[in-house]
């Protein structure tokens, strides 16, 4: 209960320095049908230059298209009903390029990323939203920020020296960043962007020990409290959870690095108990 209260006033969250009120809208998926009823043509509230044709051949669409569909659309879009159809009022680009994934692949379900405004929302609201969105909505959210720190990565040729001049970006960082593509869903889906890389690397390390001792609920419900304390307290907090499972376990120890897990036995077992292990662990890591 705690937990969805939370969600829910991080949905009424501050959007463009106004508060997204349920008088004005509500959530809804995206899917291909209600791509369909978007009036691309009709560009009231889209402030940009770009050419629906040409925009789609450039590099940062290309990029933006390639991102929705390896990790999913970040930021909600916002669309006001009319009698027949759709109007953008913020996120073009994005409609852009879901406009051309669906064509490959209808069956695509972006949960609760559309917010439909009312016929009778006021002018100014609209005005400003589509202001703000179409000219400040230029930087990349960390986790497509992780994402291409990742695909840079990979590609021959290109260092890590290259990847700090080009984002001009701190070594601490760039990597703290490449590393949130893996943090868990629920970290991802949030806190990440609210909280930052530094802090959500040290929340997701602090709820892989939480699931160890409460249901998934209960950790997130906690994990959520602790997301409001300090760097500095966080780093307490997790040193406090490995102590507690290192009292909690005196009979084996489970230790990670960047190529393989440990997992130490602290006694003699016997053979059955042995071959019991062995069968747990080949079919867990099948799967």
């Amino acid at each position: 209960m705690q937990l969805n209260k939370t969600l829910e006033r991080m949905d009424q969250a501050s959007f463009f320095g106004k508060t997204i009120s349920t008088k004005y809208g509500n959530y809804q998926n995206i899917d291909s049908s209600l791509i369909k009823k978007i009036n691309f043509l009709d560009k009231t509230f889209v402030n940009r230059l770009d050419d629906e044709k040409t925009i789609k051949t450039d590099e940062n669409f290309v990029s933006l298209l390639e991102s929705i569909r390896n990790i999913g659309l970040l930021n909600p879009v916002y669309l006001l009903e009319t009698d027949d159809n759709y109007v953008i009022i913020n996120g073009w680009r994005r409609l852009l390029a879901l406009n051309e994934l669906y064509k490959s692949d209808k069956s695509i379900v972006f949960y609760k990323k559309a917010i439909i405004l009312k016929k009778d929302t006021p002018l100014e609201f609209l005005e400003k939203s589509s202001l703000d969105e179409n000219t400040k909505r230029k930087d990349l959210s960390i986790l497509e920020l992780s994402y291409k720190f990742n695909k840079l990565s990979s590609i021959k040729g290109i260092s890590i020296e290259d990847c700090l001049k080009k984002f001009n970006i701190a070594r601490s960082q760039f990597y703290v960043i490449k590393k949130a593509i893996n943090f868990h869903p629920f970290i991802k889906e949030f806190l990440l962007e609210n909280v930052g890389p530094l802090k959500a690397e040290l929340l997701n390390k602090i709820l892989g020990k939480l699931t160890l001792t409460y249901a998934q609920n209960d950790s997130e419900t906690l994990l959520m409290e602790y997301s409001h304390k300090s760097r500095e307290d966080l780093k307490n907090i997790l040193k406090e959870w490995d102590n507690k499972l290192k009292q909690k376990n005196d009979f084996f120890e489970i230790k990670k690095n960047n190529r393989m897990t440990i997992f130490k036995i602290k006694e003699i077992l016997s053979d059955e108990d042995s071959l019991k292990i062995e069968i747990f662990l080949n079919n867990l890591l099948r799967k």
